[in-house]
């Protein structure tokens, strides 16, 4: 082959957020971190790498740790872990773990390698990253050891890179976007707020936004997913009072509040405008362009993405999934660091990624797409040539068979994702929680979406000016 409501929405969803591998780790978080204190370690001759995970990493990280320790190469792997329902003493201070592992990276003497999940606000990772804190891992993809820059996903790599440097190695990337039918969206992606207020006014009567038409599903739809084009950690910036964001502000605001707005999607009787998808591996992907929304036999769906102005409102997403090594650890510890990272990118690990987690979520679970390009190919083959009974999908009268992944679906996607251009960057709790709060105001007609705006400006402005 080719190969009020809107706080329970937001609470429900970061409930969400730890992504596929959230399961409990085999060793219990201590109460005290360990290995604090010296900067290369041995075990038995080994060079420990002491890596920064937290309480819910991955079965596939154990796996990993386990595996890679038994190779007897000189080097192993010594978790330390920092649980975030805990407090620590720190230089006479109380700290939150995400204080404690940042301050630990910056003094440069008690982690030499850091999962991006050990981090609870994932921003501080980001922020860190910026600052060099990590080691630009390219001359070790370029190096004689270790994983080949031939075997990786270059495109995922290169939206990863930040002046040349790649700071993080992704494992898996998820898709994220907003899409619709072409009879109603046309054919042209990554919109601008204008085009799509267009193509909406175009709808009949009757037609749904998103799921629902009120004003917190519709910020839901169109904002929410989208909020990290409006924050840039890396300047310092933020961009909430520009006339693209209070426009969209005022388009929520111009849909009903009430219960009664509430509906079940019937495509019988209700026209859907837009669905936000996200593509978490071939079967999810699928089996979302094959759903009621957008029926068989051939493809007639746009991903018009978050309307941006600067089209790229569709987005890869590799949040949760990234590993980096530390700046100030010692080569020899870099060394061992790659190794292990090299490890988890080959191509037989990648690809029974998603089989660690069949016994405990069902055969089709999904838990992103391999940057390894031959496991990539591999995932996609099980659907392509797979012999057996066929996926069904319940649709609103009974079951219907959606077949295999097409050669058309499979090459649909590949060129896709070399059409994005940017990477997602999750904006952290603190934020989500000033943005609800003030769009709270405006959904109950207490400030117009210009106040609004100017005062989520400034309260995010102070606050990535303090984490900066």
């Amino acid at each position: 082959m080719k190969i009020t409501k809107l706080s329970a929405l937001i609470f429900s969803a970061l409930l969400l957020y730890t992504g596929c591998g959230n399961v409990p780790t085999e060793t219990p978080a201590p109460t005290q971190l360990q290995g604090e204190g010296t900067a290369v370690t041995e075990s038995d001759d080994n060079i420990v790498i002491r890596l920064a995970v937290n309480k819910y990493m991955g079965y596939e990280v154990d796996k990993a740790i386990k595996e890679f320790n038994a190779l007897d190469n000189g080097y192993e792997i010594d978790k330390i872990v920092y649980n975030h329902e805990n407090v620590y003493n720190s230089g006479n201070a109380i700290r939150s773990a995400d204080m404690k592992l940042q301050m630990d990276i910056m003094n440069g003497d008690v982690v030499d390698m850091v999962a991006d999940c050990a981090f609870e606000e994932i921003s501080r990772y980001e922020i860190l990253t910026e600052k060099g804190a990590f080691a630009d891992l390219n001359p070790f993809l370029d190096g004689d050891t270790g994983a080949d820059r031939s075997e990786l996903h270059a495109h995922v790599l290169e939206l990863h890179q930040m002046e040349g440097k790649l700071y993080q190695m992704p494992m898996y990337f998820n898709i994220e976007t907003v899409m619709g039918l072409r009879e109603d969206v046309g054919t042209k992606e990554n919109w601008t707020f204008d085009e799509m207020l267009t193509h909406w006014e175009a709808m009949p009567e009757g037609a749904v936004f998103s799921s629902n038409n009120t004003k917190d599903y519709v910020y839901m739809a169109l904002i929410r997913g989208n909020l990290s084009a409006f924050v840039d950690y890396e300047n310092v910036t933020c961009s909430f009072d520009s006339p693209e964001f209070i426009r969209m502000l005022e388009f929520c605001n111009s849909f009903p509040e009430t219960p009664n707005a509430y509906l079940d999607y019937n495509p019988d009787r209700m026209p859907i405008f837009l669905t936000k998808r996200t593509f978490m591996g071939f079967y999810n992907y699928h089996y979302e362009i094959n759903s009621n929304y957008f029926p068989l036999p051939e493809i007639n769906y746009t991903f018009v993405g978050y309307p941006s102005e600067d089209g790229q409102g569709s987005f890869i997403d590799t949040v949760r999934e990234r590993y980096s090594i530390c700046a100030s650890a010692s080569p020899e510890v870099q060394e061992g660091a790659w190794e292990f990272i090299s490890y988890m990118l080959d191509e037989d690990f990648q690809y029974a990624h998603d089989s660690l987690y069949h016994e405990l979520s069902g055969p089709d679970v999904n838990c992103g797409f391999p940057v390894n390009i031959a496991a990539f190919e591999r995932k996609a083959n099980d659907l392509l040539i797979h012999e057996g009974e066929p996926h069904l999908i319940l649709e609103v009268e009974g079951e219907r068979d959606i077949g295999y992944l097409t050669q058309a679906e499979y090459d649909r996607l590949v060129t896709f994702i070399e059409s994005l251009s940017r990477m997602n960057s999750h904006v952290d709790r603190t934020t989500w929680n000033i943005i609800e709060e003030e769009i709270g105001g405006l959904f109950a007609g207490e400030r117009t979406a210009e106040e609004v705006a100017e005062s989520i400006q400034s309260r995010v402005e102070i606050l990535i000016s303090e984490r900066s």
